[in-house]
């Protein structure tokens, strides 16, 4: 395998190869293969993949670090390309969301959580009512996808990345091309859209082109749940190339990729942050897990019993039936109905009992009143629709909670970081 790479780092990536690459039986020290396994349990999330690419790059420039000190939620969107239905050579300045995993990098238990959530997912998009989730990013762009993936789950976003195909393709270049293992033939024309698919099974080396029709491939009984499987996989490949100690030479490379492919409103002292503390989390610290579901009528249907319980566990930490049994009351006024709408959604989605929804004279800024009850509950809720308040209001009888929604968004970024 490592023969089959140039010397040069400069030279461009190999082309794709229909000859198998055989890495063939060879004996490692045993301290190699604890570094391998050590390495391999660093997952396949696109946002870790991309965050540490850039922590390459930018520790070297920047010659900086600073720790994690508190849990950070980060959704990372792969965006694909729109084309109109009357014609495929027009392609609007929209698109939909092609591949979108929810992060979350929690300190205290010293793990990264990865949840990929399949793009055909049936979710409810303000404004535009219940159909597959990918198609927020294209009526809305990126603030409608987060705000639709946030009361989807039950989970607040404060930070996002957002890469092009273009972009990914550019990346797997940069680092000179990974090595895959191609279960099957794979073939798929569409003249439509101008995808042509044709990689032929075996262990191969893949340049950028190559590795993204791998990872868009759908065409199986598996569908969606296949491609993000293949998706994995190419991040993984992506991490491989990372350990090998060339990839210093390409730090150029990866930084052009930042600047002109990927949007992030993360700064690139707080990309690396969060990049240092995935490389230096120990074995078993990085969780993967995809969406739990069953298929339906073209779309990914939710099993919203175990995708609560799945989301309480890797974004809070927490009991999905403590939630389950909090019963809350939201208050808000006619200029915050928006804002109470979303939380409502957070809520349910988390499985918590709405129990009324009452109007009163509203708030400047969002708060949690905490009457009685698990007081981590309190801090839950608050964290999801925040920035918000906590607010001791004991009694004896009514909800455990009432949410009183101020007259603005609910959410927006308030999870410290270096800037």
């Amino acid at each position: 395998m490592m023969g089959a790479m140039t010397a040069d780092p400069e030279a461009p990536p190999p082309p794709e190869t229909d000859v198998p690459v055989d890495p063939g039986p060879r004996p490692r020290p045993r301290r190699f293969w604890a570094r391998i396994a050590r390495w391999s349990m660093f997952g396949i999330g696109g946002i870790f993949t991309l965050l540490v690419l850039g922590a390459v790059a930018m520790v070297a420039v920047l010659g900086w670090s600073s720790p994690v000190k508190q849990r950070t939620n980060v959704l990372i969107m792969g965006l694909d390309r729109t084309v109109s239905d009357q014609n495929p050579n027009i392609v609007y300045p929209v698109s939909r969301t092609d591949t979108l995993i929810a992060a979350t990098f929690d300190p205290a238990d010293h793990r990264v959580y990865l949840l990929s959530v399949p793009r055909d997912t049936r979710a409810s998009i303000p404004g535009h009512g219940t159909t597959k989730i990918n198609a927020a990013h294209a009526w809305g762009g990126g603030p409608l996808a987060i705000r639709t993936t946030e009361n989807f789950l039950g989970v607040r976003f404060p930070y996002y990345i957002e890469i092009t195909e273009r972009g990914l393709v550019r990346l797997i270049d940069a680092v000179g091309g990974v090595n895959v293992r191609i279960e099957k033939d794979l073939n798929y024309d569409d003249n439509w859209d101008g995808l042509h698919i044709h990689l032929k099974k075996g262990y191969r080396r893949l340049g950028g082109k190559a590795a993204m029709e791998f990872a868009r491939f759908r065409h199986d009984p598996l569908g969606d749940i296949g491609r993000v499987k293949r998706q994995q996989d190419v991040m993984s490949a992506l991490l491989d190339e990372l350990r090998r100690p060339r990839i210093v030479l390409r730090v150029n490379r990866i930084l052009t990729v930042f600047q002109e492919d990927i949007q992030t409103n993360l700064s690139q002292k707080q990309l690396v942050t969060l990049a240092l503390f995935g490389i230096r989390l120990p074995s078993g610290g990085f969780v993967r897990e995809t969406l739990p579901g069953r298929f339906g009528s073209g779309e990914w249907l939710p099993d919203v019993p175990r995708d609560r319980d799945l989301v309480a566990r890797m974004f809070y930490g927490f009991d999905a039936e403590t939630l389950a049994r909090t019963t809350v009351e939201i208050v808000t006024d006619s200029a915050g109905r928006d804002a109470a709408l979303d939380a409502e959604a957070r809520l349910t989605a988390l499985g918590m009992r709405i129990v009324r929804v009452r109007t009163a004279a509203g708030p400047d800024s969002t708060a949690v009143v905490v009457h009685r009850g698990d007081p981590r509950v309190a801090e839950i809720v608050a964290s999801l629709l925040g920035p918000a308040s906590v607010i001791d209001g004991t009694t004896t009888d009514g909800p455990d909670l009432t949410i009183q929604v101020g007259n603005v968004t609910v959410g927006g970024p308030a999870i410290a970081l270096p800037r």
